[in-house]
């Protein structure tokens, strides 16, 4: 078994001096790391968001970080996908992103603007899934080799994944798994926030390593519910 993965004792041991942002932070303030990054000394903070400016996340993201003595960091809202996303958003030593992956239609335009965003590092956080579940009558493999999506699921396997999670945290609600919540834009274009892809750890690590990076350190989180992967680029 991997040794659990806690990236808010690890952050803090490579962002001294460093510049820092924080993709998709935002939602509900818990999963943010500008506050870690802030105690382990990093030289500037950003938090970037797909959300508003003027949305309540923002305040009460504001609020939180007040409480925690951290008051000078940057906000940015824009869509890490986006084309012009690297541009508006510029370059940084060491880019965060957590519980994003598995939300957005394209993981490769996804992954390939964190690496231009980031100069040095790039942790990436998802939700996992195991490498098989059910049983012998019906299963699912999420291998090294492959990514499941999400509009194209059967209800049964809706069905197996949901009882999955169910069984592992109590609780599972996901857009596009556990309802009926349309994966598209009426206009056609593909929506930010139903679970697009499931897919295993081995997934994950093997994905980032195509590209021109190093894989620093990785791992389960608590709870062993996702995973979190640091690479380095390469010079």
């Amino acid at each position: 078994m991997e040794k659990t993965y806690y990236k808010r004792k690890r952050i803090p041991e490579f962002v001294k001096g460093k510049s820092f942002v924080d993709i998709g932070g935002l939602w509900g303030t818990k999963g943010e790391m500008i506050t870690t990054a802030a105690s382990g000394g990093a030289a500037s903070l950003t938090l970037a968001d797909i959300q508003p400016l003027e949305s309540k996340w923002w305040d009460r993201f504001d609020a939180h970080a007040a409480a925690e003595g951290v008051t000078d960091y940057e906000k940015q809202q824009l869509d890490i996908c986006s084309p012009c996303a690297p541009k508006t958003l510029g370059q940084f030593d060491f880019v965060h992103c957590s519980g994003i992956m598995y939300h957005v239609p394209d993981l490769f335009s996804f992954i390939g603007n964190l690496l231009k965003i980031s100069r040095e590092y790039v942790m990436l956080g998802s939700v996992v899934m195991p490498d098989r579940i059910g049983t012998d009558k019906h299963y699912i493999n999420f291998g090294s080799d492959r990514a499941t999506l999400g509009p194209l699921l059967s209800k049964a396997d809706k069905a197996l994944i949901t009882e999955h999670f169910l069984a592992k945290r109590g609780k599972f609600a996901a857009d596009g798994l556990t309802s009926e919540d349309s994966f598209f834009k009426p206009d056609g274009s593909a929506k930010f926030g139903p679970w697009w892809w499931l897919y295993s750890a081995r997934f994950m690590v093997r994905l980032m390593g195509m590209h021109n990076v190093d894989i620093v350190e990785h791992g389960p989180t608590p709870g062993d519910f996702g995973y979190m992967v640091l690479v380095r680029k390469r010079v």
